[in-house]
């Protein structure tokens, strides 16, 4: 059964002129969303036409049998399903459409040629497998009807690319939302899509044409995905090659695909040049003559000197730092906000020392994002301090609302371009966490957490957030840094005795070595909170006015 058809493809090339497979009419890359579908509406219909010489030109010089057509696609409408669809053909022989025939047509004069369920995957062709053959007389050019009957609409519809033409070759319904119209449309010269019409093949297809990225192309992103079309011959699938090598080979190998787009299993290495290759086949053998592309990563914008610092100091989000909106829970998306990490004076005492605060108070959900880092060794550290306050209210004020369950702070790790709850490294909670929320105290904590196991590029983004109006807290986050641990320094011994001029309580303790400042901590009760009382690099201290109770602790820096 398979020697009839390879016999016919020896006469056709030997004896006749007959250029079979696929003719393309209409390049130009601008789009409409009117023509063929209209899918802003539930029903709508249009007529276009191809006239007789266009046909010729395309390469339709004999009788043939169009058993398939297709449209390009030029926004990205992934899995749009239109139902009821129905396409009729007819020969057509007129120049244009007169002012006289926008009239809805009916079908009585058409061949039906398909009817059923269009499936639209966009950028790209889509092409429509028709129910019944359309016989293309070459004496005559192509008029198509297309009705949409789905009942239904969709924000965003596709956009199909049309060629502007000088004559009108469109007439389009904007549609009905109760019923299917057969009023009278309007003409167009600038909503003819192009079309694809494909015959019964009887040859190898002819090699593809890379779409994105083009050949040669720069600064490509390391999330690119691989576009292509295919010229003529009408494939059946197609054979992909990718590497860094040439030609390409290390990274996919005569991948069999039937789509004319690709998506990379892996993020691609930065400042690094890529080589693929499309190689379209049918049952008459692969294209010949394929050529092999290339493309280069945008160079390597990560963080690679450490320590990394950064104090928020200079605004919140800092240069090359992102701040989105979004909840701590699968599928993680953002949204855009300038409101929820914003700069503040850290612990909400004025001064110059600033941090990024987002105020939890009700069901919202807020990401303070790094720039990529290169952390090149395991034993990197990431520290940032966090402080937990009522809202305005410094370490002295009001205490802020605890004992709320639904409130988290999370930190997590990812590669930045996508981002799930399995990124989480550490999330401190009231409901469970090995890390208490509340243990959080308002005059802030030094927060430390390893990097073993995540060298490589990475972002580092903090999460605050609640699902829940029950409390109105500040969070702050300052002094991020990644890199080398700061090795710990010893804890100062204080002891206290009275200034032999004034009388005053001094308060005075040992030099820790390497430290360089000293942190003073008071309470009036040993077993409640210690605020911060004072900052020195000096060893002593005196207590002015004199105090009739307090308690101190000593921490070095």
């Amino acid at each position: 059964m398979r020697k009839a058809p390879y016999l016919v493809f020896i006469l056709l090339i030997a004896f006749s002129t007959l250029s079979a497979g696929d003719y393309r009419i209409g390049y130009d890359s601008t789009s409409q969303n009117y023509v063929p579908l209209y899918g802003y509406v539930n029903y709508n219909w249009s007529k276009f036409f191809y006239s007789a010489s266009e046909m010729h030109a395309a390469g339709f010089t004999d009788t043939l049998d169009i058993v398939r057509i297709a449209f390009q696609v030029s926004n990205e409408k992934s899995g749009y399903v239109t139902d009821n669809q129905r396409v009729y053909m007819r020969a057509f022989y007129d120049s244009e459409y007169y002012s006289n025939t926008v009239n809805y047509p009916g079908t009585a004069a058409y061949t039906g040629v398909y009817n059923g369920s269009i499936t639209w995957n966009g950028p790209g062709w889509v092409e429509v497998i028709l129910d019944t053959p359309y016989r293309y007389n070459p004496n005559w050019g192509i008029e198509i009807l297309w009705e949409n009957r789905d009942g239904s609409r969709i924000s965003g519809p596709p956009k199909f690319c049309y060629s502007e033409t000088d004559n009108y070759t469109a007439v389009q319904h904007t549609g009905s939302s109760s019923s299917f119209p057969t009023s009278n449309g309007t003409r167009r010269k600038d909503r003819r899509p192009n079309i694809w019409f494909v015959t019964p093949t009887t040859q190898a297809p002819t090699s593809a044409v890379a779409i994105s990225p083009v050949d040669g192309a720069t600064d490509v992103t390391p999330d690119a995905k691989l576009s292509w079309y295919h010229t003529g011959g009408t494939p059946s699938g197609y054979r992909l090659w990718l590497g860094t090598d040439n030609p390409p080979s290390n990274i996919v190998s005569a991948q069999i695909l039937s789509e004319v787009q690709y998506t990379i299993p892996q993020y691609l290495d930065y400042e690094t040049t890529y080589y693929w290759r499309i190689v379209p086949y049918n049952d008459f053998g692969p294209a010949l003559d394929c050529p092999v592309w290339s493309f280069t990563t945008v160079l390597d914008p990560s963080i690679t000197v450490f320590p990394y610092e950064e104090s928020f100091d200079g605004g919140c989000p800092p240069d090359h730092w992102e701040v989105w909106a979004g909840a701590l829970a699968d599928p993680i998306s953002f949204t855009p906000s300038s409101s929820m990490w914003v700069t503040d004076d850290w612990l909400n005492i004025p001064s110059s020392d600033k941090a990024a605060r987002i105020n939890v108070w009700g069901s919202i959900g807020g990401y303070l994002i790094s720039p990529l880092i290169n952390v090149t060794s395991d034993d990197y550290v990431l520290e940032f301090d966090a402080a937990i306050l009522k809202y305005g209210q410094t370490p002295e004020g009001t205490p802020p609302n605890y004992n709320a369950p639904d409130d988290r702070l999370a930190v997590l790790i990812g590669d930045g371009f996508t981002w799930t709850t399995a990124n989480i490294v550490r999330e401190y909670n009231n409901s469970g966490s090995e890390y208490v929320l509340d243990d959080i105290p308002v005059g802030g904590e030094r927060i430390r957490i390893p990097l073993t196991g995540h060298a490589g590029h990475i972002k580092i983004a903090i999460f605050a957030g609640s699902t829940v109006s029950n409390d109105d807290n500040d969070f702050m986050v300052n002094n991020f840094r990644v890199g080398e641990q700061i090795p710990e320094i010893a804890t100062p011994v204080a002891s206290i005795t009275l200034d032999t001029i004034s009388g005053s309580p001094v308060l005075s303790w040992n030099e820790v070595p390497g430290a360089t400042m000293y942190h003073i901590y008071m309470s009036n009760d040993p077993s409640a909170d210690y605020l911060l009382f004072d900052t020195t690099n000096a060893t002593t201290l005196l207590l002015s006015p004199v105090l009739s109770k307090a308690f101190f602790k000593i921490t070095a820096e």
